[in-house]
């Protein structure tokens, strides 16, 4: 085949999650097995192991540019924030923007600008921005255009801060592509910097609030499943449970508790949460012999777990190879099957509004969430109780899926519900299988994969 005939895409991807929701599972395979295609691999990891692991015949690897926005643009993205949280109205992003300095100034503002009973005014003040914007934005990667002209763009993090690539190509009219990586974003993070051509999504939900809240037509968006669950689909190559268990320093004879941290941000006092747990352990409060693993975000802090280091009963865990990435993680495959193993053996699994509600849910496990601030009570402006009101998993507590814990006692009562009953609450699981991840066939990745090539046929404004 000749170069001419070879047809080119970009795959932008800027942190560890976007690694592995991509190269480590079958979009990325199914792409580099087709010949006919090149694949220019942007990467914030270019050493020699990457390199390795991602090489193939038509893989070029480059190594992420970068480009932070100016002054200027970075006024503009401020501003259509705020236009935009008044227009649409989601108590997520609201409470978000809320609690930003100068509240009141940007009120005022706003008051000027959007108006109720006049929608069209706040969309064509965004349309204003938009044009702004484009124009205090230089033209941006020329020297990998010009290398490898690509006929599509494809990225993950349509909320990152260095869309280079991504801009570039939207400045030369190169088709572009998205997968939204987090069920929350569309909700949680605001408007788009720059809307691409097409999005890639887990779910229905996601493609509804694509729709109604960015202003999306529904041939633009390609409903997929979440790739990182296909291999929860392959149960054969998982570590048998008394191999997981001897990995880990568990007894096989004890009920598996598990926690899962969040991010010091979003949850400060989840080592609190877990000594309450392992006081209830030792005190005997739960209804079987039972031991508690705890599994710490990448972004937690470690320093605040090292008081439970070598108790027995309690095994720390940490989440992939640390990395010089943006959320400081780097899963590899082996953690990959180490997060759908683990999920497969717990008996119940406890979080703060986590994605991990949805893991445990694809194995149907017992899913108790916890909405209370550790030994202090906050205000809810500040407390995680705020979380179950966010859109996004608010519409997992409508399902009945899970237990709501507000007090301590609370969550040891409901782990003790799952641990005499682990069948309770399962039809809400299977509800959260079914909305969240659309199809659990193990083919989301090679459905992104063949979309994406369907793109490269597809002639400018066809779809």
């Amino acid at each position: 085949m000749t170069e001419s005939e070879t047809k080119t895409i970009f795959l932008v991807l800027d942190s560890g999650v976007a690694i592995r929701n991509i190269l480590r599972t079958d979009v990325f395979r199914v792409l580099k097995e087709d010949r006919r295609l090149r694949l220019v691999l942007f990467s914030p990891l270019v050493d020699d192991e990457f390199r390795r692991e991602m090489s193939a015949p038509n893989v070029v690897i480059e190594p992420l540019p970068r480009w932070r926005p100016n002054l200027a643009v970075q006024v503009l993205r401020s501003l259509k924030k705020d236009i935009w949280a008044e227009q649409v109205g989601l108590f997520t992003f609201k409470s978000k923007r809320g609690r930003k300095e100068g509240r009141w100034l940007r009120h005022w503002l706003l008051s000027r600008v959007v108006r109720p009973g006049t929608p069209g005014r706040a969309e064509g003040w965004l349309r204003r921005i938009d044009r702004l914007e484009a124009a205090c934005t230089p033209r941006l990667g020329t020297e990998y255009f010009e290398r490898y002209r690509p006929g599509l763009v494809f990225f993950t993090t349509i909320y990152s801060r260095n869309h280079c690539l991504e801009i570039g190509a939207r400045q030369r009219g190169v088709r572009t592509a998205c997968f939204i990586l987090s069920w929350d974003n569309p909700t949680s993070k605001g408007p788009f910097p720059f809307r691409p051509d097409r999005f890639i999504l887990w779910n229905n939900i996601l493609r509804e609030e694509l729709i109604q809240y960015h202003g999306y037509r529904d041939e633009d968006l390609f409903v997929s499943g979440v790739p990182q669950f296909d291999l929860y689909l392959d149960r054969a190559s998982f570590l048998p449970r008394a191999e997981f268990f001897a990995k880990w320093g568990l007894d096989p004879a004890l009920k598996l508790i598990t926690y899962t941290t969040g991010t010091p941000g979003t949850s400060p006092f989840d080592h609190e949460v877990v000594e309450l747990l392992d006081r209830a352990r030792r005190e005997g409060a739960f209804a079987m012999p039972s031991q508690l693993l705890v599994r710490l975000h990448p972004k937690d802090r470690p320093e605040d777990y090292r008081r439970f280091e070598g108790q027995p009963g309690l095994v720390l865990q940490r989440a992939g190879r640390s990395a010089p990435l943006p959320d400081q993680w780097n899963p590899t495959r082996e953690d990959m099957y180490g997060l759908a193993e683990l999920m497969s053996y717990s008996d119940v699994v406890i979080n703060v509004a986590s994605t991990i509600t949805i893991d445990a849910s694809v194995f149907d496990k017992p899913v108790v969430n916890v909405a209370f601030d550790g030994f202090q009570t906050h205000p809810y402006a500040e407390s995680c109780q705020r979380y179950y009101e966010y859109e996004h998993y608010r519409r997992i507590v409508q399902t009945g899926g899970v237990q709501i814990a507000r007090t301590a006692e609370e969550m040891v009562a409901q782990v003790n519900r799952y641990l005499r009953d682990p069948t309770l609450e399962s039809e809400g699981r299977r509800r959260i299988r079914q909305e969240q991840c659309w199809k659990l066939d193990g083919q989301s990745g090679r459905r992104i994969a063949q979309y994406l090539i369907s793109l490269l046929s597809e002639r400018r404004g066809e779809g």
